[in-house]
């Protein structure tokens, strides 16, 4: 009777760690929650119940994932849309065609046009920057690329480890049997951290965004005019870039916003000549004045 007792407290303190552990590792993760979409119209109705557990796996794989030890409280929303191209049978696995877009519902959008992967129905997925594997590694080097994005708003290239951590998966990936696709994104890791005008862009208007919050009208001016050189570099770098019109289309407005208030009508002039898919915003901002 005593063992039986013992065994039982036993097991309610492993489940009560189990919760504390499950608990302490939501709070330490960086997203908050990844919202996961299907289209699966081109697969038969029995492709489609393999997929019956994926939702739930990639959700945990962001969301229970600890990918920074430093800033442990972003809570990050991720939105991806999956589009299943075809399926082909190999072996005890199903192999799936898809294209992707990776979003944080703010300023990043991410449309990847094609990968492949295999499900085993009895493998699970986790992050592992080293370990290859179709689907994570997919998955991490979009989750790295937004981190990356989010921590260059908080401090000055403060998302540089990010970024390598998804060249590093794109390389190794470039040579793995699974490899559409891989060439691309490889690419697009190399734009974006190429785009050092982009990068410091994010941070001068987020910094430009607390100051104005804080009632620091001076600091607040020259992250702005920093800014507006930020966007110049862009602009004599790069005659079009997507991820920079992405990132202004979100800001724009509320820079111009921020300008106005502060009355600096020779700031919104420069702007409709830097970002000037948004010259009317700026425009109407000025008039104001």
């Amino acid at each position: 009777m005593l063992r039986k007792q013992i065994k039982i407290v036993s097991l309610m303190k492993l489940v009560k760690y189990a919760i504390i552990l499950s608990i302490c590792t939501g709070l330490n993760a960086q997203f908050k929650d990844a919202a996961i979409t299907f289209d699966d119209r081109l697969l038969r109705d029995d492709e489609k119940s393999s997929l019956f557990n994926l939702k739930n796996s990639m959700t945990k794989f962001y969301v229970d994932t600890v990918w920074n030890d430093e800033y442990r409280d972003l809570e990050l929303n991720l939105n991806i849309q999956i589009i299943f191209e075809g399926n082909a049978n190999t072996g005890s696995s199903e192999a799936y065609l898809i294209q992707s877009l990776f979003s944080n519902n703010v300023d990043l959008h991410f449309f990847d046009k094609g990968s492949q992967f295999a499900l085993n129905q009895n493998s699970s997925l986790y992050y592992d920057s080293v370990y290859y594997d179709p689907l994570s590694s997919l998955l991490g080097f979009y989750g790295n690329i937004i981190l990356g994005a989010e921590l260059d708003t908080w401090s000055f290239l403060g998302g540089s480890q990010h970024y390598e951590k998804a060249r590093s998966i794109a390389v190794r990936a470039s040579a793995s049997n699974f490899s559409r696709g891989w060439e691309q994104r490889l690419l697009l890791i190399n734009l974006l951290t190429d785009n050092i005008g982009l990068r410091k862009l994010r941070f001068s208007t987020y910094l430009s965004y607390e100051l104005f919050e804080n009632g620091n009208v001076d600091e607040c001016v020259q992250s702005l005019e920093e800014l507006i050189n930020n966007l110049d570099e862009i602009f004599d770098n790069y005659s079009q870039e997507n991820y920079t019109n992405m990132f202004m289309k979100y800001h724009g407005p509320k820079i111009a916003e921020i300008m106005e208030k502060l009355g600096q009508k020779e700031m919104l002039k420069k702007m409709q000549y830097l970002d000037s898919q948004r010259s009317n915003i700026y425009k109407d901002f000025y008039s104001n004045i």
